[in-house]
């Protein structure tokens, strides 16, 4: 029940379910406070100009995804720890796995475990993403005994709690760590205390390095075609809002 109530309120937390919800009580409020009704507007629209502007969005996700940049020099580790995203169960009409962007951490992980970096993947994520995950790195090579599956989390901190569970068990003292780069900061505070030598290999940046040139080199045709607010660059500041607000989040618990 809590975690219906939980993923109820969490919802409202998307920019565009926030700006529909201001939106919808603003309709309530036309006739007897008009005054009101107005300023809600005027929010909801500030709102989507700002978060949805694709500068902004990008600006915000830089901060985030550029504080770890991948290595050239990448030491071996006892194990690849994969927190699955991105793949998709072949479910009917499906014929085989499907990918979202974030499956590259998958691509990743195999392509670490062929150049011998790690003799074992943990993968890790709730059912459906770990074990289309498994079927996703077998059909890249990965042997089956090489990969170790925690199919029991349905969130960051049970991915963590879990794995270090299989970690423990198996002895492992060291750890390549695959993620999206967005979540790298957020997960790495979460292992800050496991006493683990992790070594970051995040993947899936939405900002390159030609997309903030272009974005910044103050190019009038750039600055024009950009002006309006896009559903893709309000949905990607919503996601690294979640990021800060998690890792705030974890950094006052740790606190108190």
């Amino acid at each position: 029940m809590w975690s219906i109530i939980s993923n109820f309120f969490i919802q409202f937390l998307d920019p565009l379910a926030l700006v529909a919800a201001v939106l919808f009580i603003s309709l309530f409020l036309i006739k007897k406070h008009p005054k009101t009704a107005i300023w809600f507007v005027v929010i909801c629209l500030v709102v989507i100009s700002v978060f949805g502007n694709t500068f902004f969005s990008a600006f915000l996700t830089r901060s985030m995804e550029w504080r770890y940049m991948p290595s050239q020099q990448i030491e071996p580790a006892d194990a690849i720890l994969l927190l699955a995203a991105g793949t998709e169960n072949a479910d009917t009409p499906r014929q085989r796995v499907e990918l979202q962007d974030s499956a590259d951490r998958v691509l990743y992980a195999a392509m670490y475990y062929q150049q011998e970096l790690a003799p074992i993947i943990i993968v890790s994520g709730n059912s459906e993403r770990a074990f289309s995950a498994k079927t996703l790195l077998m059909e890249l090579g990965v042997p089956e005994d090489a990969i170790v599956v925690n199919a029991d989390s349905s969130n960051l901190r049970d991915d963590i709690s879990n794995s270090l569970d299989i970690i423990t068990e198996r002895e492992i003292e060291s750890i390549l760590l695959v993620t999206s780069a967005l979540k790298m900061d957020r997960t790495l505070f979460l292992l800050r205390n496991s006493g683990l030598a992790v070594t970051p290999a995040p993947c899936d940046y939405q900002v390159t390095l030609r997309d903030w040139q272009n974005l910044t080199n103050s190019n009038w045709r750039t600055i024009i075609t950009q002006l309006l607010p896009t559903s893709a660059a309000l949905e990607q500041t919503f996601n690294v809002l979640w990021e800060y607000f998690g890792l705030a989040y974890y950094r006052l618990r740790s606190i108190f």
